[in-house]
This record gives structure tokens, sequence and C-alpha cells, in this order.
């Protein structure tokens, strides 16, 4: 992510990060804005499966990501970097070098938000996946 999350938003991430530890490895990568972001993030995601959240990506239902994620685990790609862009989103050829472009719906939201909606998705799945009661079809 671009920028470090302030505030609840910070309290909210350190929550679900937190939560999403209990099922799976979880770690949130701070890169500073600046003319260097896409590089930083591409060296942290490098060996991941990389996937831009962006407002121009497909948005899908947790149901279609629980779907996507376990094809992608059978496949053996089990490590997943989400990047989360700076105030002017991702370049085209950014959002090209991601093996995914992501969106979390039409709507606009800060990025700290985006963050804490990534990560209660993120919880919810692998909740769901381990058959705990906290994701309800």
């Amino acid at each position: 992510m671009v920028g470090r999350p302030a505030g609840w938003a910070r309290v909210a991430t350190e929550e679900y990060t937190k939560r999403i530890n209990g099922f799976v490895p979880c770690e949130l990568v701070v890169i500073r804005e600046g003319k260097s972001m896409e590089v930083d993030m591409s060296e942290k995601g490098k060996g991941m499966c990389k996937i831009c959240l962006d407002p121009l990506g497909q948005a899908r239902s947790t149901q279609d990501w629980r779907t996507e994620w376990e094809q992608w685990e059978r496949a053996g790609r089990t490590k997943i970097a989400w990047m989360i862009g700076g105030a002017d989103g991702h370049s085209e050829g950014f959002r090209t070098s991601c093996d995914v472009v992501r969106s979390l719906g039409p709507q606009t939201l800060s990025h700290d938000l985006a963050l804490v909606v990534l990560l209660e998705q993120i919880y919810r799945l692998e909740s769901w996946r381990a058959g705990h009661p906290y994701h309800r079809v």
C-alpha cells in the first residue's frame, strides 16, 4: 500500500491483520509515495501473484474471489500481493505488469477505507474457507 493508514483505519487494519494471521500469514507493506513507488511495489511483490487494486479493475463477488483463490492455490500460487496505489492510482504500465486487476466496486473509496474493506474481505474469505461461521452464504 502507498501511505500508512491512520487513526481508525490503523486500528481496523491491525485488527483484521491479526484475524487473518489466525488463518494465513498476512503482512502490510507500506511504500512511500513518489516516483519509484510502482517499482518498489513490484519489487516487494516479486514471486507473488500480484493483484492491482484499481477502479479500472473488475469487481468480483466474495464467492468469485473464493473460486479464483482456490484455482490459484491448486496451481501453486499461494502468495498474493495486493497493490493499493497512491492518490493518482496506478499507471497503465503497472496495471499491465500485474497478474490481475481488481476493483472493490464502482464507487471511489479513500485509500484507508479501501484497505479496511479489502482486509475484511480477505478475513471473510479465509474464515469461510476454514469453516468458521463469520461468513454465511
